[in-house]
């Protein structure tokens, strides 16, 4: 009899460290699947425009700045890796007594990879430091020019397609800081585009707000 308890007892305590086994591998894997999953995120708000080159008469305009994207971790430091797709603007405006010029264009812009890195102030509050790069395409702009003669405005516009000089193509990096409270975001970004247009560069800065999801 007692032989046979000894043989159960080695089955049951046999059986308890299996199963614990098995529970401690499915909790790390669990853990691991989630600090692997993604963070998708909607991001927008105003964008001071300008463009920075020879043209030192150029001043700043506000547009626009849309985007939809993911942030995924890498590692459990707080570093991550993402991708950004959306809808902005470029562009400047210029004003000298009775005389005005301004332009604008609206562009679908992809960012193919962002890195950044997370430093939690606390559970729910956190800093956002990324630097990135983007490209962009202007489907759709116009530049305006205003006049006064004697009390009286004239008005002259010319599309982007009909202006040789503009380019639609950009490409160039974003770099920004922000902060995180729990699903929320506010964040600042320069953006920096690197093909010359008409002599000059993009310059923007983008403040929006955000939520994760």
């Amino acid at each position: 009899m007692k032989k046979v308890l000894s043989i159960v007892a080695a089955l049951l305590l046999c059986v308890g460290t299996q199963a614990q086994i098995v529970s401690s591998r499915s909790s790390i894997v669990r853990t691991e699947k989630q600090q692997s999953n993604k963070q998708w995120f909607l991001r927008g708000g105003l964008n001071v425009m300008k463009m920075t080159g020879d043209d030192d008469e150029s001043g700043s305009k506000l547009g626009y700045n849309f985007i939809y994207g993911f942030q995924k971790p890498m590692g459990s430091i707080g570093t991550y890796w993402g991708m950004e797709f959306g809808l902005g603007s470029r562009g400047w405006g210029y004003s000298e007594d009775d005389y005005e010029i301004s332009q604008i264009a609206h562009n679908v812009q992809i960012s193919p990879f962002t890195f950044g890195y997370k430093y939690n102030i606390t559970n729910n509050i956190a800093l956002d430091a990324h630097l990135g790069a983007y490209v962009s395409c202007d489907y759709l702009g116009k530049i305006t020019e205003k006049e006064d003669y004697n009390g009286k405005t004239e008005e002259t516009t010319v599309k982007i397609g009909d202006w040789d000089d503009w380019k639609r193509f950009d490409a160039g990096m974003n770099i920004g800081v922000g902060i995180w409270y729990d699903r929320f975001n506010f964040d600042i970004t320069y953006q920096r585009g690197f093909i010359k247009t008409w002599e000059s560069n993009t310059s923007n800065v983008l403040i929006r707000l955000g939520v994760a999801f």
